[in-house]
Order: structure tokens, then sequence, then C-alpha cells
């Protein structure tokens, strides 16, 4: 018997590696190729990664990135840094002897890298990756189509209509005032009600967990994301956040008045 489970080990051993070693050396198949129209620039496994943890790594990632763009030593260095980093400039704000502006996309995914150039200074003298909230019409296109390539030369926008410098203090305003407004100990209807009372709608329900909701509303030209932490226990919020809504879903792209995209 001893003899017998040997043979059928030493067999068993035998099928597994030759598996493996087939496994290993058949030709895998090629991804599907994009059309050369719409091709999603953002992968959909990575489309269902919880929103907190993209916002995460989008830290992560524009940290890195603003640690790259210091070693820029003139105004020219600072495109090709990222251009060599996988990074396709969408839109320049601003190109001022003093300020420089881009809209710059990676997958799924823009930033806007803000520059300051401090008394005709040739290296920035301050350094700044911010998320990007306001963006061109470019820039959308981008990030949609892994495809899409501007036509012609890059011209700055004279009136920097999409610089989040423009409208971060008023946005920022907002959003104390809507988390003033959403107190926690409510229920879920009563959080419903109370966003409608100050003007917005519901446009996406991203999530809609027995502990934890989170909804995209939208007022006018703004739209934000309203995450609501719920004790499973009474149906009661215990912590409302009001953050950047940064991948609007295409009801609330299409509920909010576009005004800054218009010259």
């Amino acid at each position: 018997m001893k003899l017998q489970r040997h043979l059928i080990a030493i067999a068993s051993a035998t099928l597994l590696a030759t598996g493996l070693a087939a496994a290993q050396t058949t030709t895998p198949t090629p991804p599907t190729a994009p059309s050369a129209t719409n091709a999603p620039a953002v992968s959909p496994s990575e489309r269902m990664v919880p929103r907190r943890d993209r916002r995460a790594a989008m830290q992560g990632e524009k940290d890195q990135l603003k640690e790259k763009l210091g070693a820029g030593q003139n105004r020219a260095d600072y495109a090709k840094i990222l251009d060599s980093n996988g990074y396709r400039i969408a839109t320049i704000n601003a190109d001022k002897k003093d300020y420089l502006e881009y809209e710059v996309v990676k997958g799924g995914n823009s930033y806007e890298v803000q520059l300051d150039f401090d008394k005709g200074a040739t290296k920035a003298t301050k350094v700044d990756v911010a998320t990007n909230m306001w963006r061109a019409d470019a820039t959308k296109r981008m990030m949609k189509d892994a495809n899409y390539k501007q036509t012609g030369a890059l011209v700055a926008d004279k009136d920097s209509r999409y610089s989040d410098r423009r409208y971060m203090k008023a946005w920022t305003d907002e959003k104390t005032r809507l988390e003033k407004a959403l107190p926690p100990n409510l229920k879920l209807a009563d959080y419903k009600s109370k966003i409608e009372q100050q003007g917005y709608k519901i446009t996406a329900v991203n999530d809609r967990e027995k502990d934890y909701v989170e909804y995209e509303i939208a007022k006018g030209e703004n739209s934000y994301e309203v995450q609501i932490d719920i004790d499973p226990k009474t149906g009661m919020g215990k912590k409302i956040d009001v953050t950047s809504n940064l991948w609007e879903a295409d009801t609330t792209d299409k509920a909010t008045d576009k005004k800054v995209s218009k010259p």
C-alpha cells in the first residue's frame, strides 16, 4: 500500500507540473483593442473601486507628481516631466510671467498643476498638484477617450475660465453651508428632504449599504458628493461629509448648468 500511494503521488505531481508548464507557455489572448472613438481611459475594474479608495489613491499620485515636478529647473522642464510620467496636458488655464497652470490627464483622472514663478524666476518657486474640479471640455474628452488628441497648438485660456483658484472660495463656503444643513442623527428620508430644501437635486446614488449611503447632488453649475455613515441599528446618520464630486455620473453632468464652459 505504501508503494502504491507513493506511485500515485509521483503521478499527481507529474500531471500538475505538466499542467503548469502548459499554462505558462500558452499564448495569452490579446486584449480587444478599444475603438477609435470613446475608448475608455479607465478600466471597468478600476471603476468598481470604491470612491473613498480612489480618492486615497489619487492623493498618493498627486504627492508623487508634485515631488517629481519639484526637480524642474526651468519653465520648459515641467511639460517634459509630465509627458515622461504618462500625463497628457489637456488644457492650459494660465500662462503668465508669474503663474503657469495646466489641466493634465492620466487614465480616468485629471489634475491641476499649479506653478508659481516669483519675480521672473525660470524655476517655479511653488509647485502644487490639485484636484481638478472645473474641467475644460478637452479635459473631459481626454478622460473618456484614451485616443483623444488635441488638434493644433495648445493656447492658454486668457480668462482662466476653468482655473480652480477662481472658484474654490465660493465652493468651500457652499460646502460648509451644506454640511451645517445636514446634521447627524437624522433618518435617511430627512437628509433627502434637507438636500432638496437647499435647492439641490439628488442626481445619482453611488452607494447604498446598511451603514453607508453616497449621493451625487447638483444645483446650477455645482455638484457635490454627500457621504452619510449610518448606524445600522438605529438607521440614523452618524457622520456626514460633503466633498468634491470627481467622477460625475451622466445624470449629474446633464443636470448641472456648465456656465464656465461657455466662452
